[in-house]
């Protein structure tokens, strides 16, 4: 696709509404862009979109070029969305933050938002749009009245991340952890690491500023390939804070002696709010304007939710699961009080070859720990089910809803936790 193309879609873009790639939620003279998936075909519903207010559709299925003089062909729309959301994002002259990880990213990145938000306009990327299409949708919303930029940044194989960091451009950015979350698509932990480093890669040869979080063993050794990077922790912290507790909500404190509560727990989100409140500073705002902005931060779409319902403590984390996320949740779960404990956890997708064996791990923690209750899904948490003669196994939510029905569960601390294809929300109205 030649860059005088571009450019032109460019120029129609200026004066439209805005890209759109759905249908169902098209707003009236956007630009619909015909992406294709697995399950689905948008060069199918291109002529609808034009129907609908749609200015024009970018499609690449030749035969539909006679259709309407209102579709813009071009060999790969994919390729032209990305190609569209690089030559926007040449004309932004601000600050963008870049985030990966394997664990807390979009906590992380809700987190900078809401610390910035007391000093500039910030633009950061909606729920989890962080993909190969996500990310230039992201870059394509940052107007002219936005003065930071925070992109999240997900990948399920090398080199994605450095595909990203082309769109995107950040000028400064942290990875949050690396773990052997989604290890599936990088076939091993060494592929993971070389993965989600992209970012720094990016930054060091554009001369971006770089965010080590210093607690996390392999991004420690990071720190040596840049002449100035900012560490997160410890004595070269730009910010000091003092964690205070970790459950059943933390509390920490900054060096000025200010305490703050936030609604989130675990020792694991502390370093979450540490690397935001870091990040701010590095910005320009003031530590109690952005740790002011954190304590308001109210956890949503099943992430680390608490719900408190007539005598139980519910938490919700059902958006996604990995090892990692789900040891570190359970541990923080039975620390949160005196109430019984139980467990409803589902499987962990995308891990590949080592499924069968981190299965088994969770089956073997639950096992050593005073629950009171319980309760596998899916087919990969049978493995955990075998290692844990105290548990019960079901293989579809639907099983385990039925089961849920005929047990009275009060005063009780409740995980409920797996990956995103299980919709482990639905639980709520029987639990």
């Amino acid at each position: 696709m030649t860059q005088e193309k571009i450019n032109e879609l460019y120029d129609k873009l200026l004066r439209s509404a805005g890209v759109c790639i759905d249908t169902r939620s098209l707003i009236k003279n956007s630009i619909f862009f015909s992406l294709k998936g697995e399950n689905f075909n948008g060069n199918n519903y291109a002529l609808d979109a034009i129907k609908n207010g749609a200015s024009f559709s970018v499609v690449d299925d030749k035969k539909l070029t006679d259709k309407s003089d209102k579709f813009i062909y071009v060999e790969d729309v994919l390729v032209a969305l990305q190609e569209l959301a690089k030559v926007h994002r040449k004309r932004l002259d601000i600050p963008v933050v870049g985030i990966t990880g394997s664990n807390g990213k979009t906590t992380t990145k809700n987190l900078i938002e809401v610390a910035l938000k007391s000093k500039y306009n910030v633009y950061a990327t909606k729920g989890n749009l962080n993909n190969h299409i996500g990310v230039p949708l992201s870059v394509l919303e940052i107007n002219n009245a936005h003065e930071i930029a925070v992109i999240e940044m997900g990948a399920s194989f090398v080199g994605e991340i450095g595909l990203l960091c082309e769109i995107a451009k950040p000028t400064l950015g942290i990875i949050t952890n690396i773990s052997n979350a989604h290890i599936k698509g990088f076939k091993n932990f060494e592929g993971v690491v070389r993965g989600k480093s992209e970012l720094f890669d990016f930054l060091l040869k554009n001369e971006g500023n770089v965010f080590i979080n210093n607690n996390d063993r392999v991004l420690k050794n990071f720190s040596k390939r840049f002449s100035d990077p900012i560490e997160v922790h410890g004595e070269k912290s730009i910010v000091k804070t003092k964690l205070i507790q970790s459950e059943p909500s933390i509390k920490f404190s900054i060096e000025k002696g200010i305490e703050y509560s936030v609604n989130l727990f675990g020792d694991y989100n502390y370093e979450n709010i540490v690397m935001a409140i870091s990040v701010a500073k590095f910005l320009g705002v003031r530590e109690e304007s952005s740790c002011q902005g954190i304590s308001n931060f109210i956890p949503s779409d099943n992430r680390s939710e608490k719900l408190f319902i007539n005598t139980n403590c519910i938490v919700m984390d059902a958006y996604n699961a990995n090892p990692t996320s789900m040891k570190k949740a359970i541990n923080s779960i039975v620390q949160f009080s005196n109430k019984k404990k139980i467990m409803v956890l589902g499987d962990m997708n995308e891990l590949g070859d080592s499924s069968a064996q981190e299965h088994q791990k969770i089956g073997k923690i639950i096992s050593k720990l005073n629950v009171d209750g319980c309760y596998f899904i899916g087919k990969k948490m049978k493995d955990a089910h075998l290692l844990n003669k105290n548990s019960f196994w079901f293989d579809t939510r639907k099983e385990l809803k039925e089961a849920l029905l005929s047990i009275k569960i009060e005063d009780s601390d409740i995980l409920i936790k797996g990956s995103r294809s299980l919709e482990l929300e639905k639980l709520l109205p029987v639990i």
